[in-house]
């Protein structure tokens, strides 16, 4: 699972070091979220806008053309709306997508087939239970940990994205998208039974394409990356339990602290 992470780059600088355009920064006119998302950002949750890497025009043609392979950083809400919902209210948040099931899933399914994306992210969090306080007893309060790269290494996860036409007013278009996720591997397996797909920089523009990778179980079966010598890789530091509230924001979150009690890890 991954239902908050952490970014510090700004689109721009997303742009310069992926080889893309930045239309993130100030979206296009009638291309909803209609403003680019905050940075930097410590606690990113689901619904928030986000920067996306992607190829082609927001419609999603098929068309070839120069244009329709270029890659764009986009603004996109993170929870995927599919194309055909007509009252975004009434679904569930699709901000990560199994990718052992995404290409038999109505919801995911058109996007798996035409529109990948990377999810660009410096870490994300996931939340461990406490130790019961006495035999039998409840759960203690929930550990926050941050999952990053060593040196600051940034991270590009795997996602499909959508192009919805608003039904109130066909003059705007809605960009969504969600993170695929896979089964965790490693040391990783003791803070979630799953993890984000890490896309390596080696297959980038391979998986933007579908046509080249059309199906994303390929990034877990070997295209890029050895994922088993990846999780080893992971840095897991236990951080604040601010962060458990999403309206606490700023670099302290990704900060390592003393459980005093000992770790994990």
């Amino acid at each position: 699972m991954c239902g908050r992470f952490s970014l510090s780059s700004d689109p721009a600088r997303l742009a310069l070091e992926l080889d893309a355009i930045d239309e993130a920064s100030a979206p296009p006119p009638g291309l909803v979220p209609a403003e680019g998302p905050r940075s930097p950002r410590f606690n990113i949750a689901p619904t928030t806008t986000i920067a996306v890497l992607a190829l082609g025009h927001p419609g999603g043609s098929a068309a070839v053309s120069e244009s329709a392979q270029r890659r764009v950083i986009r603004a996109m809400r993170w929870g995927l709306v599919p194309s055909w919902a007509r009252d975004e209210k009434k679904l569930p948040n699709l901000f990560n997508a199994r990718v052992e099931t995404a290409f038999e899933k109505p919801s995911f399914r058109s996007a798996v087939k035409r529109r990948h994306c990377v999810i660009p992210m410096d870490g994300w969090y996931e939340w461990v239970p406490g130790e019961p306080t006495s035999s039998g007893g409840r759960a203690g309060p929930k550990q926050p940990f941050h999952m990053s790269m060593p040196g600051g290494q940034g991270l590009l996860m795997a996602g499909l994205w959508e192009a919805r036409r608003d039904p109130a007013d066909e003059s705007l278009t809605q960009l969504s998208c969600t993170i695929l996720t896979t089964e965790a591997l490693g040391p990783l397996r003791r803070v979630h039974e799953r993890m984000p797909l890490v896309v390596s920089p080696d297959v980038l523009g391979d998986w933007l394409d579908p046509d080249v990778i059309g199906d994303p179980r390929a990034l877990v079966d070997g295209a890029g990356y050895d994922l088993e010598q990846w999780a080893e890789a992971v840095e897991i530091h236990p951080v604040s339990r601010a962060v458990s509230n999403v309206r606490n924001d700023g670099p302290e979150l990704v900060r390592p602290v003393d459980l005093n009690e000992g770790t994990l890890f």
